[in-house]
């Protein structure tokens, strides 16, 4: 497997307050992501984790309970003021994190 890249996360909370769930399998779960009735917030993330060896997808959860992400002030905030590359870089680090940690505690 690929080693994971570092990235400087911005002075926001996006590692600190969302967390990627891997689903087991490469299909996904959408009707469980956080992102799912935000078409303009899900288009810029990465749900896929890709290997030459292995496919896994995940689903984005808030670690805390947010009725409606679009009252969400530091998440609109972030969404609007940063590049679509950067919030897609960002969020494949978190998710290979994610799927390489399960893929260790299932070994």
């Amino acid at each position: 497997m690929e080693k994971t890249k570092e990235y400087k996360y911005p002075k926001n909370w996006f590692k600190h307050n969302l967390t990627a769930v891997a689903t087991g399998w490469a299909g996904g779960n959408c009707s469980a992501c956080l992102f799912r009735a935000t078409p303009k917030y899900c288009e810029k993330m990465t749900c896929s984790y890709i290997d030459k060896d292995y496919m896994e997808s995940v689903y984005w959860i808030g670690k805390e309970t947010h009725a409606n992400i679009g009252t969400w002030t530091e998440l609109n905030k972030f969404f609007t003021n940063t590049p679509k590359q950067r919030i897609r870089d960002i969020s494949n680090d978190i998710i290979t994190k994610a799927v390489l940690s399960k893929k260790e505690a299932c070994h």
